[in-house]
C-alpha cells in the first residue's frame, strides 16, 4: 500500500481516490478535516453539530468518487462542499424554528424540504452502519460501541470487561471488517475512516 504525506498532489489523490482507493482518501481525510472544522463552526456555531457536517462532506466525497478525476482544484471543491453543507444546515435549522413557531398545531407540515439524492444516500448509509452493528456478536458489539462510541480506549474497554487489550484490538479489528461486509452485501461500500465517525 502506498504511504502519501501532505505534500501529494491532491488531483493525484482525486484520482486515486476516484478509483477507490481507500488509503489516498484516508490522507486527504486527515489533511482537510483540521482545515474545515474550524469553517464549519465558525458557521453553525455548534460543535455537536460540526462532526455530522464533517462526516456528510467526506461520505459526499466518497459516494461521489467517480467524478473526482475530472476535479482541477481539489481544495476549492472541498471547501464549496463544506459551505454549502453549513449553510444548508442553518437554513434547515431556521426554516424549522420558524414553521415551529407559526404552526405549532402541525409541526410537520412545511418541514419536509427536497432531499438530493446524496443526502438520501446519507442517511441509507448511516442506517445500514447501525444496521451491520446491531447485528455483531454482543461481546463484539459491546467492545465496539465502548470504543467507537464511547471514545474508550482499547486499555480501559479491557479493564471494564475484565479482558486482555489485545483481545479488544482484535475484537475491534473483526468488527470493522464484519461492518464493511455487512455494506458491501447491501451495495455500500465506505473506508474506515467515514465508518468510525458515522457510528461514533
Amino acid at each position: 500500500m502506498t504511504n502519501y504525506t501532505a505534500y501529494n498532489n491532491e488531483v493525484d489523490l482525486f484520482v486515486l481516490i476516484s478509483q477507490g482507493d481507500e488509503a489516498a482518501f484516508e490522507q486527504l481525510f486527515k489533511l482537510y478535516v483540521p482545515r474545515i472544522q474550524p469553517v464549519i463552526l465558525q458557521i453553525v456555531r455548534s460543535d455537536a453539530v460540526v462532526k455530522d457536517i464533517v462526516q456528510e462532506v467526506f461520505l459526499h466525497l466518497w459516494l461521489g468518487r467517480d467524478k473526482l478525476a475530472e476535479i482541477t482544484e481539489p481544495r476549492h471543491w472541498i471547501f464549496r462542499i463544506t459551505y454549502n453543507r453549513s449553510f444548508l444546515y442553518m437554513r434547515k435549522k431556521l426554516l424549522q424554528e420558524k414553521t415551529n413557531a407559526r404552526l405549532s398545531a402541525q409541526p410537520e407540515s412545511a418541514l419536509h424540504l427536497s432531499q438530493t439524492e446524496d443526502s438520501f444516500d446519507f442517511a441509507e448509509t448511516t442506517r445500514l452502519v447501525q444496521a451491520a452493528i446491531a447485528a455483531l456478536p454482543p461481546q463484539a458489539k459491546k467492545i465496539y460501541e465502548l470504543s467507537r462510541m464511547s471514545g474508550m480506549r482499547p486499555a480501559d474497554v479491557a479493564e471494564q470487561l475484565g479482558i486482555s487489550t489485545q483481545s479488544v484490538r482484535n475484537s475491534l479489528t473483526r468488527s470493522g471488517k464484519d461492518i464493511k461486509e455487512y455494506l458491501g452485501r447491501n451495495g455500500t461500500i465506505i473506508p474506515l475512516v467515514i465508518l468510525f465517525i458515522i457510528s461514533s
